[in-house]
């Protein structure tokens, strides 16, 4: 990494642990009680916590955002024979989930400069075997999906929000995870509500509710139902339910961070915000810029500076580009076009403002074409 003389985030760890605050007395607690399992007590209060916070009828708390995926998916009818679009832009956790169900993926473009579905390209794949679309607000960036989901109404085909990385943004009035059918969220360590691993279900359908909470919970061992254990552990349940209520001091420093670098930016440069809606509100999970042009050295200098953009860093391309998914390849450029031309930059609250200052300064240097390391 380069040097700059202040403590620059380690781009390879970029995890964010909010302090303790009293969580140690919440797991004591749950120690004290004795019962650590998916069944103890804590589990119900948590997840009536989280409906609260974020707006919906129903929260069933699970082990991973991946369990999440798939106890949606198969609670919509993700089956073999059956398909299930995907954006063109999702990560490998959000398309694994369907390869589980046995169902098809099927990979769907987004519009220009945007992560949201393209209207035309989701009628041009639906067919009678499609039995939900997944929705993806990737890097907590909203995304106005009213045309898509009107289509996918209309052809009587569910949404499932993939809100993993967008805990606290804002789609219009409405939290993103609260807009389809079901909504799944991840708890992973990299998450803003983190506690460790884990993830949760969101939706204002009882009966889907209902029939997502048997699945994961091994049909309640009643032997009338298959199911799966996806419980989340009672301490994991504790400490999301003390750092639920730092969430929007979180969300406030993360935002506060991205606008100083935003501020920096010169008008007219080399890198502007990934747009969105004027009453939408990120949670600013990652900065995304996007590049408007000499793409290759804007994002060398970006490696350069300790900064790799995620088409560096994780090799990010569209699912299809990943050899498990190539089976399911088609043409979708402005995912393509998305990919290599967004740069996501930390503003967690862990980093420091000497930290923040010296990225503000880094970025607008490379948005007026300093690009040589």
């Amino acid at each position: 990494m380069a040097s700059s003389g202040h403590d620059v985030l380690n781009p390879v760890d970029d995890r964010y642990t909010p302090a303790p605050c009293g969580e140690l007395d919440e797991i004591r607690a749950t120690l004290d009680d004795g019962r650590l399992s998916g069944g103890a007590p804590v589990l119900a209060i948590y997840e009536q916590a989280l409906a609260k916070r974020f707006g919906a009828r129903r929260a069933i708390a699970v082990n991973s955002g991946t369990s999440a995926l798939h106890a949606a998916l198969i609670a919509l009818g993700a089956r073999p024979g059956t398909e299930v679009l995907v954006p063109a832009t999702a990560p490998l956790p959000t398309a694994m989930p369907v390869l589980t169900c046995g169902a098809t993926p099927v990979p769907v473009d987004t519009l220009p400069e945007s992560l949201a579905l393209d209207p035309a390209d989701i009628q041009r794949k639906l067919t009678g075997r499609t039995r939900a679309a997944i929705t993806l607000p990737l890097w907590g960036y909203p995304n106005d999906e009213r045309a898509s989901t009107d289509i996918l109404a209309q052809a009587g085909v569910p949404v499932i929000e993939d809100a993993c990385q967008a805990h606290g943004t804002r789609v219009g009035n409405q939290f993103a995870g609260t807009h389809g059918a079901v909504g799944c969220f991840s708890t992973h360590d990299r998450k803003l509500l983190s506690t460790g691993e884990g993830g949760f279900i969101l939706t204002d359908d009882e009966e889907l509710g209902e029939c997502i909470d048997w699945y994961t919970h091994l049909g309640h061992l009643r032997g009338t139902t298959h199911g799966v254990n996806y419980k989340l552990a009672g301490p994991l349940a504790a400490i999301g339910l003390r750092r639920l209520k730092l969430l929007d001091g979180q969300l406030d420093r993360r935002r506060r961070n991205a606008q100083r670098i935003l501020a920096a930016l010169p008008p007219g440069g080399l890198l502007r915000e990934l747009p969105y809606g004027v009453q939408d509100k990120p949670n600013y999970y990652n900065l995304v810029l996007t590049i408007k042009d000499r793409i290759p050295q804007v994002a060398a200098a970006f490696e350069a500076a300790g900064l790799p953009p995620d088409s560096i860093r994780w090799r990010y391309r569209p699912l299809y580009h990943q050899p498990i998914f190539q089976p399911y390849a088609n043409q979708c450029p402005n995912a393509e076009h998305l990919a290599t031309t967004t740069v996501q930059l930390p503003v967690h609250p862990g980093m420091t403002d000497a930290t923040v200052a010296w990225m503000a300064d880094r970025v607008a240097q490379i948005a007026q074409g300093e690009t040589r390391a």
